[in-house]
């Protein structure tokens, strides 16, 4: 590094370091019903605190946060409400269409034939309509798990912005204490990062689902605004919400139109639209502010997906969002933070240097 600094590592430390953080995820892993919900519960927080304080000075400590919990209890219900809607619409015309699967499954079969490559090959011989309805039936299992995830999770926040207060004065009283301790910094810090994450992923996915919703009328997909809402809903799971959607959504217009082309239509047209959103109008939503090198997102995507499944992949990139701010902060490893953070170094410079 410049000016003879060294990052000094303590190898005799790196083993109990790692047994420590694999004995860490593996509490996460089999704690998940506990922490998943406590997580979630932790970033609901972060987002609604600075508009709890906020309305605080008008309407009183008290009725601020019981607005405030009314509000996020009412945007989790229409999220979830409509979000299982589309769900249900969905597989409601899976389970009316299985006969429009096993025909496409047919043409495969014949497809495969006439290229001297028998169907057994890769797949039974005969469509197995439990192929289909084994994952809806499952999609709409998990929607219904959901309530159970979301009581506890409203319960943690609701706690949490009741003991705002107090753990505010608390940790101001630690800090005076141990200066070198920022908490405080860093929940600001996140706090800010997760509103704009927020903000802009949540426009990003509306106008998302507007194009996908007039892309789908006009090719004549049936159940438009169901696939619309799900785009939209799964355009907050970086990477693997629209792999997801890929897949899914071929299918669906495989069985509908038993066609190639309109597949690759569907398919083709949605990933182009969800590529220029997060390509060009997202990058111009939040600027530098929450730019994480593309290595470190697919990296917590992936990883948190893993350890929790799809709520993983969801909530990743916040945790990552946490990790570099606390990192940022330590001396000793702020270097780690300014390495992955994605920033062009250039930016930085005054205007004509």
């Amino acid at each position: 590094m410049a000016d003879g600094q060294r990052i000094k590592i303590d190898l005799p430390k790196v083993p109990l370091l790692l047994c420590g953080f694999l004995a860490g995820m593996m509490i996460l892993f089999y704690g998940a019903a506990v922490f998943e919900p406590l997580v979630f519960a932790l970033f609901i927080i972060a987002l609604t605190a600075p508009f709890m304080l906020r309305l605080r000075p008008l309407i009183g400590k008290g009725l601020a946060m019981i607005v405030t919990v009314l509000i996020t209890m009412a945007v989790l219900l229409i999220f979830f409400s409509v979000v299982g809607w589309g769900v249900t619409r969905i597989v409601q015309w899976v389970f009316a269409n299985l006969a429009r699967f096993d025909a496409v499954y047919r043409q495969a079969e014949d497809w495969l034939a006439a290229q001297n490559m028998p169907m057994e090959l890769f797949l039974p011989s005969s469509f197995d309509p439990r192929w289909v309805i084994g994952p809806a039936t499952a999609l709409v299992g998990q929607m219904r798990l959901i309530s159970g995830f979301a009581l506890l999770m409203f319960v943690f926040v609701v706690l949490g912005l009741t003991d705002l207060e107090g753990m505010g004065r608390r940790l101001a009283r630690i800090e005076a204490e141990r200066p070198e301790l920022k908490i405080s910094i860093v929940a600001k810090d996140v706090s800010k990062k997760f509103g704009l994450y927020m903000k802009v992923r949540l426009v990003v996915s509306i106008i998302d689902s507007i194009i996908c919703y007039i892309f789908f009328r006009l090719m004549g997909l049936d159940e438009p605004l169901a696939w619309a809402i799900l785009v939209g809903t799964l355009n907050f799971i970086l990477f693997i919400g629209p792999l997801l959607v890929a897949v899914a959504l071929g299918l669906f217009a495989a069985a509908q139109f038993g066609s190639l082309w309109m597949v690759l239509l569907a398919v083709g047209g949605t990933t182009a639209i969800n590529f220029v959103l997060g390509s060009y109008i997202e990058p111009l939503m939040a600027g530098s502010a929450l730019s994480m090198s593309p290595v470190l997102v697919l990296f917590a995507v992936f990883f948190w997906a893993v350890i929790w499944g799809i709520p993983g992949a969801f909530i990743g990139v916040q945790i990552m969002i946490v990790t570099l701010a606390v990192l940022r902060v330590m001396p000793s490893a702020s270097w780690i933070a300014e390495l992955f953070s994605g920033a062009d170094p250039d930016a930085k410079q005054a205007p004509g240097q």
